[in-house]
């Protein structure tokens, strides 16, 4: 799973921890999956699960999660290069809003240009915004802010941001309708992933399932048809959430929980994915496809699981059966 494919140079405005990697690293990888990997598109997998036709073992599906612009920019052309399918998760509010910004986004931007020297008045007390202690603030406050009620978690995220800059600084955008109508001509599979990114498991049931069919109803708006196929945003999810795509007439639910997928026997709306970060190289992105690799992440989940922290986001390997079943925690670098 991969959220953005870009150059990393303005850190200012640039949250690196949305970057999953470089254009050259990205293609590196690609190539690697042409070479080793059977990789499915979307509607493959749907036809397969409905038809209840085996999987291939070292079956692949390729996500990016949020629809940021760059993904058109860099990350297609070196997949439409290689004729690699992938899937598109929009946060459908978004596309054609330019105003409008993911809050991480915006912490991100306000605690890089603010000339302030510490942040009062937070759930989190006082947090210094010192050279050496600003990144490690940062990272409390985003980590703090899915762990409360989403209405109250976006106010946090305003208040801060007036706090810290006058003017909004400018965000990484989310591709048009334009741009998205032209990819799935082309052929990327779009799936729904909310309509604002909320944190569903803070919602009470019947704002989930707005955001739930709204997405649904945008999608099929703009692009024409909606695929049963869902992305929780940060991974966050419960049985009620479950059930609610359950009655909404999904059939696959892709989660941020770390490993592959057994088909026959996994639960189609909690599939595993496997995060890719900046600092996946290439060694370390081929063992992460490998059973060996996998272990490694739950190791390390062991390791930092009393450490507050968000679900990194995760792609999904579906394969035959496997005893790797890692919680959710960020890959190893």
């Amino acid at each position: 799973m991969y959220h953005r494919v870009a150059e990393v140079k303005d850190t200012a405005t640039i949250d690196s921890r949305s970057v999953s990697a470089t254009p050259s690293v990205f293609a590196q990888q690609m190539r690697h999956l042409a070479r080793y990997y059977r990789v499915l598109a979307m509607p493959d997998v749907l036809d397969m699960v409905t038809r209840k036709q085996p999987i291939h073992d070292r079956s692949v599906l390729i996500t990016f999660d949020d629809a940021y612009a760059d993904f058109a920019d860099f990350a297609w052309p070196i997949l439409r290069q290689l004729r690699l399918p992938a899937t598109l998760f929009v946060p459908t509010a978004y596309p054609g809003r330019p105003e409008m910004a993911f809050w991480w986004d915006r912490l991100y931007q306000a605690f890089g240009c603010t000339h302030r020297s510490e942040l009062r008045d937070t759930p989190l007390g006082t947090l210094s915004l010192a050279p050496d202690l600003r990144h490690s603030s940062l990272r409390a406050l985003q980590n703090y802010i899915p762990t409360i009620a989403h209405d109250e978690g976006m106010r946090l995220v305003d208040r801060v941001c007036a706090q810290l800059i006058e003017t909004p600084a400018t965000c990484g955008s989310v591709l048009d309708w334009d741009q998205l109508r032209l990819l799935a001509r082309d052929g990327v599979t779009l799936g729904s992933h909310t309509r604002t990114h909320p944190i569903l498991t803070q919602l009470p049931p019947d704002r989930i399932r707005e955001e739930v069919q709204g997405s649904q109803q945008d999608l099929k708006k703009e692009i024409g048809y909606a695929l049963p196929v869902f992305c929780y945003p940060n991974g966050d999810h419960d049985d009620t959430v479950t059930s609610i795509l359950h009655e909404e007439g999904f059939r696959l639910g892709f989660t941020t929980l770390v490993g592959d997928n057994a088909m026959d026997s996994a639960d189609l709306l909690r599939l595993r994915r496997i995060g890719i970060t900046p600092r996946s190289s290439l060694p370390i992105f081929s063992l992460r496809l490998l059973r060996p690799g996998m272990y490694l992440d739950a190791w390390r989940y062991q390791r930092i699981r009393r450490l507050p922290k968000r679900e990194t986001p995760n792609a999904p390997i579906l394969s035959k059966p496997s005893v790797a079943r890692a919680q959710s925690a960020r890959p190893f670098e």
